[in-house]
Protein backbone atom coordinates (compact mmCIF):
# COMPACT_ATOMS: atom_id res chain seq x y z
CA UNK A 1 0.00 0.00 0.00
CA UNK A 2 1.02 3.38 -0.24
CA UNK A 3 2.34 4.60 3.26
CA UNK A 4 4.95 6.82 4.71
CA UNK A 5 7.55 6.81 7.69
CA UNK A 6 7.71 9.36 10.12
CA UNK A 7 10.76 9.49 12.06
CA UNK A 8 11.89 12.87 14.06
CA UNK A 9 14.85 13.70 15.03
CA UNK A 10 13.91 17.37 16.35
CA UNK A 11 14.43 16.67 19.94
CA UNK A 12 17.74 17.58 22.27
CA UNK A 13 17.75 13.75 23.35
CA UNK A 14 18.37 15.54 26.62
CA UNK A 15 17.71 12.25 28.33
CA UNK A 16 21.51 11.07 27.22
CA UNK A 17 22.93 13.27 28.84
CA UNK A 18 26.54 14.21 27.68
CA UNK A 19 26.29 12.08 24.15
CA UNK A 20 24.24 14.26 22.94
CA UNK A 21 25.11 17.41 24.53
CA UNK A 22 27.63 18.01 20.23
CA UNK A 23 25.50 15.24 19.07
CA UNK A 24 21.96 14.10 17.87
CA UNK A 25 20.54 11.14 19.19
CA UNK A 26 19.59 9.81 15.92
CA UNK A 27 23.13 9.55 14.99
CA UNK A 28 24.82 7.92 18.28
CA UNK A 29 26.91 5.10 16.97
CA UNK A 30 25.62 1.13 17.56
CA UNK A 31 29.14 -0.97 16.32
CA UNK A 32 29.97 1.54 14.03
CA UNK A 33 26.86 2.96 12.39
CA UNK A 34 23.91 5.71 13.43
CA UNK A 35 21.36 4.18 15.50
CA UNK A 36 19.03 6.07 12.10
CA UNK A 37 20.69 3.79 9.67
CA UNK A 38 18.82 0.68 11.37
CA UNK A 39 15.97 2.56 11.57
CA UNK A 40 16.03 3.20 7.89
CA UNK A 41 17.32 -0.15 7.00
CA UNK A 42 13.92 -2.09 8.53
CA UNK A 43 11.82 -0.18 5.43
CA UNK A 44 11.62 -1.13 2.09
CA UNK A 45 13.20 1.16 0.09
CA UNK A 46 10.39 2.51 -1.96
CA UNK A 47 8.60 3.71 1.41
CA UNK A 48 9.20 7.46 1.55
CA UNK A 49 10.48 9.28 4.77
CA UNK A 50 9.68 12.11 6.61
CA UNK A 51 12.11 12.93 9.01
CA UNK A 52 11.68 16.07 11.08
CA UNK A 53 15.20 18.26 11.65
CA UNK A 54 15.80 20.48 14.58
CA UNK A 55 18.85 20.25 16.85
CA UNK A 56 21.78 19.62 15.14
CA UNK A 57 20.04 19.53 11.69
CA UNK A 58 23.35 20.51 10.50
CA UNK A 59 24.34 17.43 11.03
CA UNK A 60 21.50 14.93 10.40
CA UNK A 61 20.49 16.10 6.85
CA UNK A 62 23.59 15.73 5.16
CA UNK A 63 24.34 12.63 7.07
CA UNK A 64 20.51 11.76 5.33
CA UNK A 65 21.26 12.42 1.96
CA UNK A 66 24.82 11.12 1.69
CA UNK A 67 24.00 7.67 3.27
CA UNK A 68 20.83 7.23 1.06
CA UNK A 69 21.16 9.54 -1.80
CA UNK A 70 18.44 7.47 -3.92
CA UNK A 71 16.08 7.31 -1.20
CA UNK A 72 13.24 9.81 -0.97
CA UNK A 73 12.89 11.81 1.99
CA UNK A 74 11.02 14.88 2.59
CA UNK A 75 12.67 16.74 5.74
CA UNK A 76 10.44 18.95 7.76
CA UNK A 77 12.61 22.05 9.56
CA UNK A 78 10.92 22.11 13.15
CA UNK A 79 11.47 25.99 14.53
CA UNK A 80 10.45 25.19 17.80
CA UNK A 81 12.69 22.33 19.18
CA UNK A 82 14.36 23.20 22.46
CA UNK A 83 12.40 25.31 25.50
CA UNK A 84 9.43 26.36 26.42
CA UNK A 85 6.35 25.43 23.87
CA UNK A 86 8.48 22.23 22.54
CA UNK A 87 7.09 18.63 22.33
CA UNK A 88 6.89 15.78 20.26
CA UNK A 89 3.43 16.92 19.55
CA UNK A 90 4.61 19.99 17.84
CA UNK A 91 7.00 18.09 15.92
CA UNK A 92 4.78 15.85 14.43
CA UNK A 93 2.52 18.44 13.23
CA UNK A 94 4.82 20.72 11.57
CA UNK A 95 4.73 17.37 9.05
CA UNK A 96 1.52 17.27 8.92
CA UNK A 97 0.84 17.88 5.27
CA UNK A 98 3.43 15.25 4.02
CA UNK A 99 1.25 12.90 5.94
CA UNK A 100 -2.40 13.10 4.11
CA UNK A 101 -1.70 9.93 3.40
CA UNK A 102 -1.11 6.76 5.85
CA UNK A 103 2.23 6.59 8.04
CA UNK A 104 3.78 4.78 10.40
CA UNK A 105 5.02 6.68 13.53
CA UNK A 106 8.43 5.64 14.32
CA UNK A 107 10.53 7.14 16.94
CA UNK A 108 14.26 7.96 16.49
CA UNK A 109 15.15 5.55 19.65
CA UNK A 110 13.69 2.51 18.70
CA UNK A 111 15.15 -0.33 17.29
CA UNK A 112 13.81 -3.44 15.93
CA UNK A 113 14.98 -6.44 14.43
CA UNK A 114 11.35 -8.08 13.45
CA UNK A 115 9.28 -7.35 10.36
CA UNK A 116 7.35 -4.02 10.42
CA UNK A 117 3.69 -4.29 8.75
CA UNK A 118 2.08 -1.81 6.81
CA UNK A 119 -0.13 0.62 8.29
CA UNK A 120 -3.14 -1.01 6.51
CA UNK A 121 -5.13 -0.23 9.92
CA UNK A 122 -4.18 1.35 13.06
CA UNK A 123 -1.60 -0.72 15.22
CA UNK A 124 0.87 -0.02 17.71
CA UNK A 125 4.29 -2.15 18.70
CA UNK A 126 4.54 -3.51 22.24
CA UNK A 127 7.11 -5.41 23.71
CA UNK A 128 6.45 -8.46 25.19
CA UNK A 129 7.98 -8.02 28.90
CA UNK A 130 9.75 -11.11 30.38
CA UNK A 131 7.46 -11.33 33.60
CA UNK A 132 10.48 -10.95 35.87
CA UNK A 133 11.46 -7.49 34.38
CA UNK A 134 7.74 -5.98 34.67
CA UNK A 135 7.91 -4.44 37.83
CA UNK A 136 11.40 -2.36 36.82
CA UNK A 137 10.29 -2.02 33.83
CA UNK A 138 6.97 -0.11 34.45
CA UNK A 139 8.80 2.33 36.34
CA UNK A 140 10.81 3.49 32.80
CA UNK A 141 8.33 3.26 30.18
CA UNK A 142 4.75 3.30 29.33
CA UNK A 143 2.45 0.48 28.88
CA UNK A 144 -0.08 -0.91 26.80
CA UNK A 145 -3.39 -3.06 28.05
CA UNK A 146 -5.74 -5.10 25.46
CA UNK A 147 -7.78 -7.50 25.44
CA UNK A 148 -8.14 -11.07 24.61
CA UNK A 149 -8.29 -10.40 20.88
CA UNK A 150 -5.02 -8.17 20.64
CA UNK A 151 -7.04 -4.81 20.86
CA UNK A 152 -5.33 -1.70 22.29
CA UNK A 153 -7.73 -0.43 25.33
CA UNK A 154 -5.28 1.79 27.25
CA UNK A 155 -2.10 3.53 27.10
CA UNK A 156 -1.22 3.64 30.48
CA UNK A 157 1.58 5.83 32.41
CA UNK A 158 4.49 5.49 33.71
CA UNK A 159 4.54 2.96 37.03
CA UNK A 160 1.34 1.35 36.10
CA UNK A 161 1.49 -2.16 37.61
CA UNK A 162 -0.86 -4.01 35.64
CA UNK A 163 -0.39 -4.14 31.60
CA UNK A 164 0.35 -6.36 28.85
CA UNK A 165 3.32 -4.61 27.16
CA UNK A 166 5.55 -2.09 26.77
CA UNK A 167 4.73 0.81 24.70
CA UNK A 168 7.96 1.10 22.53
CA UNK A 169 7.07 4.28 20.13
CA UNK A 170 6.09 2.43 16.97
CA UNK A 171 2.51 2.93 15.35
CA UNK A 172 0.86 2.04 12.46
CA UNK A 173 -1.69 5.04 11.63
CA UNK A 174 -4.40 4.18 8.96
CA UNK A 175 -6.38 6.71 9.84
CA UNK A 176 -4.42 9.74 9.91
CA UNK A 177 -7.10 12.46 9.27
CA UNK A 178 -8.15 11.04 12.92
CA UNK A 179 -4.68 11.00 13.96
CA UNK A 180 -4.12 14.76 13.12
CA UNK A 181 -7.17 16.29 13.88
CA UNK A 182 -6.94 14.51 17.21
CA UNK A 183 -3.15 16.40 18.05
CA UNK A 184 -4.04 19.65 16.64
CA UNK A 185 -6.89 19.35 19.41
CA UNK A 186 -5.03 18.19 21.71
CA UNK A 187 -2.19 21.39 21.13
CA UNK A 188 -4.90 23.65 20.91
CA UNK A 189 -5.63 22.92 24.11
CA UNK A 190 -2.18 23.79 25.93
CA UNK A 191 0.32 24.89 23.45
CA UNK A 192 2.69 24.87 25.97
CA UNK A 193 2.34 21.55 27.20
CA UNK A 194 6.00 19.82 26.67
CA UNK A 195 4.91 16.59 27.55
CA UNK A 196 2.32 15.80 24.43
CA UNK A 197 3.48 12.67 22.54
CA UNK A 198 1.80 10.45 20.24
CA UNK A 199 0.60 8.45 23.13
CA UNK A 200 -1.92 11.61 24.19
CA UNK A 201 -3.14 11.22 20.24
CA UNK A 202 -3.77 7.25 20.63
CA UNK A 203 -5.66 7.63 23.36
CA UNK A 204 -7.69 10.38 22.58
CA UNK A 205 -8.52 8.38 18.91
CA UNK A 206 -9.08 5.53 21.49
CA UNK A 207 -11.49 7.41 23.04
CA UNK A 208 -12.91 8.48 19.93
CA UNK A 209 -13.72 5.12 19.19
CA UNK A 210 -11.05 4.33 16.83
CA UNK A 211 -8.94 0.72 17.25
CA UNK A 212 -5.62 0.02 17.47
CA UNK A 213 -4.40 -3.81 17.20
CA UNK A 214 -1.28 -4.49 18.98
CA UNK A 215 1.56 -5.99 17.25
CA UNK A 216 3.70 -7.83 19.57
CA UNK A 217 7.61 -7.92 19.26
CA UNK A 218 9.68 -10.33 21.14
CA UNK A 219 13.09 -7.99 20.97
CA UNK A 220 12.91 -4.56 21.38
CA UNK A 221 16.18 -2.21 21.26
CA UNK A 222 16.16 1.45 23.31
CA UNK A 223 18.81 3.83 22.61
CA UNK A 224 16.76 7.02 24.64
CA UNK A 225 18.22 6.69 27.66
CA UNK A 226 22.01 5.83 28.79
CA UNK A 227 21.68 2.13 30.29
CA UNK A 228 19.24 1.22 27.52
CA UNK A 229 21.72 2.63 25.01
CA UNK A 230 24.40 0.16 26.74
CA UNK A 231 22.72 -2.71 26.33
CA UNK A 232 21.63 -1.92 22.56
CA UNK A 233 25.07 -1.01 22.08
CA UNK A 234 26.70 -4.80 23.78
CA UNK A 235 23.62 -6.79 21.54
CA UNK A 236 24.92 -5.29 18.52
CA UNK A 237 27.80 -5.77 18.75
CA UNK A 238 27.69 -9.29 19.73
CA UNK A 239 25.67 -10.35 16.43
Amino acid sequence: MQYKVLIPTSGTGSRLGELTAAQNKALVPINGKPALAYIIEAYPRSVPLVVTLGYRAQEVKPWLMEAYPSREIEFVLVDKYEGPGTSLGYSMLQARSQLQCPFIFQACDTLLTESIPEPDMNWVGGYTMPPELKTVAAQHYRTQSCNDEGRLLSINPIGTADFNYIHIGITGVHDFEAWWDALSMLYSKNPTDSTLTDTHVITAMLEQQHTFAVVPYAKWYDTGNPEALAETRAYFERV
